[in-house]
């Protein structure tokens, strides 16, 4: 009996090393997963050097216009076209700095120097490989063509002023002081009438104000201000943005129980009634009511 005892001993000596090194090893591994979780939940990592096609719809924008302007300093086509397939647009890449440049131009963008000049580079990148957009009819004209235009006016008028005399020329005693220059044509104001508003169903659409701005024979007019009128706020808009929609498209969503007021500042007085969504049916399924309103020149 004594004899045995040393070799029961070893063995469990050996079993308890065993369930040891197994509750170790299960403990340090246990140990290793909370941590990460608790580093997931608490300190996420934050990832630097984002890629282009990573960046959101706003920064997205900006880093569009960003490349039409290092084009226009650089005048490196290739690499310019290269950027934009980086960003991995759903569409053609200059359509989509064409779509980029329509945004900002009608989001307040064209309000500073910087900003028109921007949407320039812009116009000029996509127009030189035969794309066009909305964003070259929302920019005020060019200050150098303007002065051009001026400058050839001017020209035109000395040249009609040089023209012989059908009267004897007056003597130098009865000179009268000229008087003759150049005066600007005032730009007619476009004056606009709202049109009845129609409610419509719609699933896809649900809960929106379309709008449209046409002149007499029913063509859109982009790049017209248009204003809602809401709960004491106010937004302003413009028509024309939405390309794939048309010249005259412009739309605003609405909320359940404010009521909306539409106008064209400055060129059509509000709609005659506010319009506000409720629920409608489509088929047999419910949605929420929309308007279409119509903005027509008179």
């Amino acid at each position: 009996m004594n004899r045995r005892t040393p070799r029961i001993e070893a063995s469990q000596k050996r079993a308890t090393g065993y369930f040891s090194y197994s509750v170790f090893a299960l403990s340090l591994i246990a140990g290793i997963a909370l941590g990460l979780s608790l580093t997931r939940m608490h300190g996420p990592l934050r990832r630097g050097n984002a890629e282009p096609w990573q960046l959101n719809a706003e920064d997205r924008l900006h880093y569009t216009i960003a490349i039409a302007l290092e084009y226009e300093h650089s005048g490196d086509l290739a690499t310019a076209l290269n950027k934009l397939i980086a960003m991995r647009p759903a569409q053609d890449p200059l359509d989509a700095l064409a779509e980029a440049a329509c945004a900002l131009g009608g989001s307040g963008y064209l309000g500073k120097e910087s900003g028109i000049t921007a949407v320039r580079s812009a116009v000029a990148l996509y127009a030189s490989q035969g794309r066009s957009g909305c964003a070259e009819r929302l920019l005020p004209p060019d200050a150098a063509d303007s002065a051009r235009a001026a400058a050839v006016e001017e020209e035109s008028e000395a040249e009609i002023a040089t023209l012989q005399p059908t009267k004897p020329p007056l003597l130098a005693g009865d000179a009268e002081p000229s008087v003759k220059g150049f005066v600007p044509r005032p730009v007619p104001l476009r004056r606009f009438e709202a049109r009845a508003a129609r409610s419509f169903c719609d699933i896809a659409n649900p809960a929106l104000i379309e709008l449209h701005v046409v002149d007499y024979l029913g063509r859109g007019i982009p790049g017209q201000r248009i204003r809602v009128r809401f709960s004491d706020r106010e937004d302003v808009f413009l028509s024309g943005l939405k390309v794939d929609r048309g010249d005259s498209y412009a739309d605003f969503q609405m909320q359940e129980g404010i009521d909306y007021a539409i106008d064209m500042p400055g060129a059509a007085d509000a709609l005659g009634a506010s319009l506000r969504t409720g629920a409608c049916y489509s088929g047999n399924r419910r949605t929420l009511k929309s308007w279409r309103v119509t903005f027509v020149e008179i």
